[in-house]
């Protein structure tokens, strides 16, 4: 069974609406690894399984699953916690129960199991602990643009994420932990989102922030306008 089949036939028996992306690159060069919470298994092993595809499970809550078959056991897959969305090892160090990652046989119904009976709750509690550490105390969004002029948001509110994953369209970057739109979206298409999703969060409270600007050396890209972002709670 492919990565990609396995994870998704995993998302489809855990709780919450977690939903599998693509299946990507040779994990020894994937970026998202540095954000493995506690990889588990995979510690001894990770060099040694360079050709081996991972797939990322998101849920609408800011959390994220590393799935990967576990080198040398085609028989076992492996299913490590990965960073809640917005925090980084800093948030979490020191924090006692964290999840850790785990073997799980190849068998999506028997996996699922495994991945509730033995660390699911305590990552949703861990990752609560971790956002409260991340949160810079008031509600908060920020925003900036990357190279390309895309948005990205950080966030570490369970409410805004769930506005942003589940409701808007955004997917999370298990690279950065940071929520963007689908590169399928022209750049009028993610101005016009970006700005409704925003005004969304903003009428539920948060306080939206104009990190950085456009980087330069990009002016074949239009950005969103940043006179029109909403800047903060209605009064």
């Amino acid at each position: 069974m492919h990565v990609t089949e396995f994870a998704t036939a995993l998302a489809d028996r855990l709780p919450g609406r977690w939903r599998p992306g693509p299946a990507t690159t040779l994990i020894a060069q994937d970026a998202a690894s540095n954000r493995i919470w506690d990889s588990g298994p995979l510690a001894y092993t990770a060099f040694e399984a360079a050709d081996v595809q991972r797939c990322v499970l998101t849920s609408p809550h800011g959390l994220q699953l590393y799935v990967m078959p576990r080198p040398h056991r085609t028989d076992q897959y492996l299913v490590l916690p990965m960073l809640p969305a917005g925090t980084s090892h800093e948030h979490v160090h020191g924090l006692k129960d964290a999840p850790r990652g785990i073997a799980v046989p190849a068998h999506p119904a028997r996996a699922a199991a495994a991945v509730r009976r033995r660390f699911l709750i305590d990552y949703r509690l861990a990752a609560m602990l971790a956002w409260r550490r991340a949160s810079p105390g008031r509600l908060r969004v920020e925003i900036r643009f990357d190279a390309e002029a895309r948005p990205r948001i950080r966030t570490t509110y369970v409410r805004a994420l769930i506005e942003l994953l589940a409701l808007d369209g955004f997917l999370l970057d298990p690279a950065t932990g940071d929520c963007h739109l689908p590169d399928t979206l022209t750049d009028e298409q993610a101005s016009r989102q970006l700005i409704t999703s925003l005004e969304r969060v903003r009428r539920l409270g948060f306080n939206v922030s104009v990190r950085s600007s456009v980087p330069p050396g990009t002016p074949s890209r239009q950005p969103v306008s940043q006179a029109n972002l909403p800047k903060g709670p209605s009064r």
